[in-house]
């Protein structure tokens, strides 16, 4: 019978694969893809949006770019779906190398910075006013009209936008080192817990779909019921990913660590579900769902 969460094994073993060279090139090779696609995406965006900045800052009929309509969308909007698609892959592969919540938020630095990166390198690329500050008449002769802010706004697009994307990718990189703190200290505690605490069956009462997937796993909010070491019984309300052949559902075994001194301390109570939780009630095996529900 095993004596450890099955949390923290699988935890441990995605930091061990994560240690492995194939696993980083995978990821480098990923993410460099990631970038890339975005890059293009980034540039594309310049392509479309040079239109809309010409509408803006000359008079009607001198809003000729110099890029196809057609041909500026395609491009721009082909990279976004497969930037989108290829982030699937790569939001799993980091998630299988153990970065937790900081699998989700990678992707987004990457795809910001790609974004960022395609519209510098399409700076020297955006169309020239007729004449800065002022919309010059289409009509010889006719009278100019001085520029608004909007006007203003549109003309420095070229170099305040790509500086947006920058601050959006600084934000990311911070959430993403929050993400990967969060996650090593919910490893170190669980494993303190593990070790340190009172280690006891229990079972599931409750257990609800909140309606959020991770990595195409239903994220599943359940409570357990447990006895402490005083024969009082307690109720612990966790939330956590299953595959979707073994979800929790009500009547499942549970093994709970808990500290004795705080048992009330829902953050110092670890659950455990799955074989480990089936062994430890005194079974065997958690039977397959399909045995269950017949």
């Amino acid at each position: 019978m095993s004596t450890s969460d099955p949390r923290v094994e699988r935890a441990e073993r995605q930091a061990a694969a994560a240690k492995r060279p194939g696993t980083t090139i995978v990821i480098v090779l990923l993410g460099a893809a990631h970038l890339a696609v975005w890059m293009v995406a980034g540039f594309g965006i310049g392509t479309i949006l040079d239109t809309f900045r010409l509408m803006t800052v000359n008079q009607v009929g001198n809003w000729n770019s110099g890029f196809d309509a057609v041909d500026s969308q395609f491009l721009a909007v082909g990279a976004i779906c497969i930037g989108s698609f290829l982030g699937v892959f790569f939001t799993g592969r980091l998630g299988r190398a153990g970065l937790g919540g900081a699998a989700l938020i990678v992707p987004f630095c990457t795809g910001l910075l790609g974004i960022a990166i395609g519209l510098l390198l399409f700076i020297p690329n955006w169309s020239p006013p007729d004449a800065i500050g002022e919309k010059v008449a289409f009509i010889d002769g006719g009278d100019t009209e001085p520029w608004q802010s909007d006007a203003w706004v549109a003309y420095y697009l070229p170099y305040w936008l790509p500086a947006a994307f920058g601050v959006l990718l600084l934000l990311a990189v911070v959430a993403t080192l929050a993400a990967i703190r969060a996650t090593h200290r919910s490893l170190v505690r669980m494993k303190d817990i593990e070790s340190r605490g009172t280690r006891v069956p229990g079972v599931v009462t409750e257990a609800i779909a909140t309606g959020t997937e991770i990595q195409g796993m239903p994220r599943i909010q359940f409570t357990a019921r447990f006895r402490d070491t005083a024969g009082t019984n307690r109720w612990v309300t966790k939330k956590a990913t299953f595959p979707r052949a073994a979800t929790p559902r009500a009547g499942d075994p549970a093994v709970v660590w808990f500290d004795p001194l705080a048992p009330h301390d829902e953050t110092k109570i670890m659950v455990g579900l799955g074989p480990e939780a089936a062994q430890h009630a005194g079974q065997s095996a958690v039977l397959p769902r399909t045995d269950l529900r017949g």
